[in-house]
């Protein structure tokens, strides 16, 4: 049998050695070649140079957002004057309408008017504002573009709170994602022959709400539609809100609930082909009958909505429903022409002479404005110069008091003065090394004091003789 040979040792085992030895043990530099040192500098620099780039990509890409963003149009939804809570609560629900670009935590006090929101709205790129008021009679609605007007005034004839629509559902179809992009907007029944004033209502509605490119839209966002309708036999204006609901085609109810990711309940059944056979009950979003199927270009977030695929798109109503009837049409903010109006019909000759006076009035609007401007300020101003009047006699109060007691004290500044007189004689003479300190005058505290020391240091004497 041939001999196993040893194993050879290794490079630890023999510095080992050395180092008992005594022998001083130099570590093997590892050599690294110059072109696999340039190859590591390179790949750092590309790293670098590709953290860099993702950088600027973001910020640019962040500012095109924001650039987006702010050419979006934005809303105040506000009410003015005493409304009650249900048109409270109304005003809420088109807040979550035009969410998120609105200012859905916008508080309204009592003291708030429609011009202080009128001032505050281009300074923070508000675009349109809508403002509910109450009447005697009815509830009032109205439309004003920012900043030059103009303004649709509508009379809400009926309204329902998106509660009370949630209510009368079986299922809601609601959740906090539905209102992280804005809806989608259509118009119907605006394009009627003869009635141009419907022309202008439709630009505006459609200008409340952000455009969309059909080309590029991402369909995964749209998530909400407002119909907005206008019914020509009543002359009245339908406002509806829905939220879009997309169910793949080609499925029974079952098996769309296996494949949305949404566990069933199965004990009631002995095999799950029993589940699946059982056609169970329609939902308020399902109805019998043929359904429109849609080939998708996009994938959708709801599971089995992919691309190429047949999808049924359903609607659930969310809420609020609102009934308007265009009352009136106005030029700039509630100081312009009035270009339509639905219960004053004017002749072209009156029409003439109106717009002779609106010069005018403009004018006189104008100059009382001023007046009040300057009431105010008048009003500010004495209003200043009376807590200055009043501050400086509390001033004057004060130093008699502090001279009235420093007088009982003695703690006048005249003793100061005569003190500093006596001191500057003295070091006039040429005294001041030789001679004594000069005399000083002691307040009464000092006084006190030092007669407190004498007596102490005479009753110490006193116990020390008697001992």
């Amino acid at each position: 049998m041939p001999k196993n040979k040893k194993p050879g040792k290794g490079r630890a085992a023999k510095n080992a050695q050395r180092a008992a030895a005594g022998i001083p043990v130099t570590p093997a530099k590892k050599s690294k070649s110059k072109q696999l040192e340039k190859r590591l500098e390179k790949r750092e620099y590309e790293k670098v140079a590709k953290h860099e780039g993702a950088i600027a990509q973001a910020e640019a890409d962040l500012t095109s957002q924001e650039q987006a963003l702010a050419r979006q149009p934005h809303s105040f939804i506000v009410h003015t004057g005493s409304v009650g809570r249900y048109i409270r609560r109304l005003e809420r629900d088109l807040r979550h309408v035009m969410e998120p670009n609105t200012a859905s935590k916008l508080r309204v006090s009592k003291r708030n008017n429609f011009n202080d929101f009128v001032v505050n709205a281009p300074a923070l790129g508000v675009s349109h504002i809508a403002n509910f008021t109450k009447s005697e009679n009815s509830v009032n609605f109205r439309i004003v573009r920012m900043p030059q007007g103009p303004t649709l005034s509508f009379q809400v004839d009926q309204y329902t709170l998106a509660r009370d629509v949630r209510a009368s559902q079986k299922r809601q179809n609601i959740f906090q994602k539905l209102f992280k992009h804005s809806p989608l907007v259509v118009l119907n029944g605006f394009n009627v022959p003869g009635k141009k004033h419907l022309a202008l209502v439709k630009t505006v509605l459609q200008n409340m709400f952000p455009s969309i490119d059909v080309d590029t839209v991402n369909l995964a966002i749209v998530r909400r539609a407002v119909l907005i309708s206008y019914d020509n036999e009543t002359d009245k204006i339908e406002f509806r809100h829905y939220s879009i609901k997309s169910v793949p085609a080609g499925l029974a109810k079952s098996t769309k609930k296996i494949v949305q990711g949404k566990v069933p309940d199965l004990s009631k059944y002995e095999d799950i082909s029993e589940f699946f056979l059982n056609p169970g009950v329609l939902s308020d979003s399902e109805w019998d009958g043929d359904q429109a199927e849609v080939e998708l270009t996009q994938d959708l977030a709801t599971r089995g909505c992919k691309k190429g695929a047949l999808t049924k798109l359903r609607t659930v109503e969310l809420g609020p429903r609102m009934t308007w009837k265009l009352s009136k049409i106005q030029e700039g903010i509630d100081d312009g022409e009035v270009l339509y109006h639905s219960y004053i019909k004017k002749t072209p000759q009156e029409l003439m002479e109106q717009r002779k006076l609106l010069p005018l009035l403009k004018k006189r609007k104008k100059r009382m404005q001023k007046n009040i401007e300057h009431a105010v300020i008048r009003k500010l101003t004495a209003a200043e110069e009376a807590q200055k009047q009043e501050e400086d006699e509390y001033k004057a109060m004060k130093e008699k008091l502090i001279q009235k007691q420093k007088t009982v004290t003695g703690d006048n500044d005249d003793s100061d003065d005569k003190e500093t007189k006596r001191a500057q004689q003295y070091e006039q003479k040429g005294q001041k090394d030789q001679g004594p300190e000069p005399p000083t005058m002691k307040s009464s505290e000092g006084r006190k004091r030092t007669a407190a020391k004498e007596g102490s240091s005479g009753i110490r004497k006193k116990v020390l003789r008697k001992k």
